[in-house]
């Protein structure tokens, strides 16, 4: 990305910056079928959608999202380095109200997506931000993949360059490059106070080659 092109996307979203650049290419892809392991509050999703919504009519637009909702507990909380999530019904009611056709999943993606993909269709974009084991997170790409079609772009979340105990570095850096095409993104966000201490984040792009 251009330094230009880099100022006209963070001076139209707010912090974090590298969430810019998912929203920014959601504006260029205008995606009917949109899939996020690891849905939260639904805030992201909601930007997405809403996006999505300028390009496509709204029921041509399906959002899958994958996420523990009320089956988090504390110790997956600390074992995958996670996020509290809402109850699954708060989150349905909120990006239901955007019209398009939302189909949220809770559970383990470690069993859920085994479960629901051989059913889902191939997706147009895919972000990756749920759990952020190592295993997590393999197990999250090794089943998102499946669902790529030649044009379909996966974005991970949390490529921590200074750390391989966790995020999605591994991953990424294990993927083959001859199949694969991965981009590290360039708005970085540093935080100072985290529970490992100093942290930077990328998000990585991976398209078929």
């Amino acid at each position: 990305m251009s330094l230009p092109l880099l100022n006209t996307i963070k001076s139209r979203w707010r912090r974090p910056w590298r969430y810019s650049q998912i929203f920014w290419l959601v504006i260029r892809m205008k995606p009917r079928k949109i899939m996020e392991i690891g849905t939260w509050t639904g805030d992201r999703a909601l930007t997405m959608i809403k996006l999505a919504k300028g390009y496509r009519r709204q029921k041509e637009i399906d959002y899958y999202g994958f996420d523990l909702f009320e089956e988090m507990t504390q110790e997956r909380y600390s074992e995958e380095i996670s996020k509290w999530p809402p109850a699954q019904a708060e989150a349905q009611a909120k990006l239901s109200a955007t019209g398009i056709n939302i189909h949220l999943f809770q559970g383990d993606t470690m069993k859920t997506l085994p479960q629901e993909v051989p059913a889902l269709p191939k997706m147009d974009l895919i972000f990756i931000d749920g759990g952020h084991s190592l295993e997590t997170s393999a197990n999250d790409w090794q089943w998102a993949s499946r669902l790529m079609h030649e044009k379909t772009v996966v974005i991970f979340d949390d490529y921590w360059s200074d750390r391989t105990d966790a995020g999605c570095k591994v991953t990424v850096d294990s993927l083959d490059r001859t199949k694969y095409s991965v981009t590290l993104w360039p708005l970085v966000d540093k935080f100072k106070k985290t529970a490992f201490g100093p942290l930077k984040i990328k998000l990585a792009k991976v398209t078929k080659r």
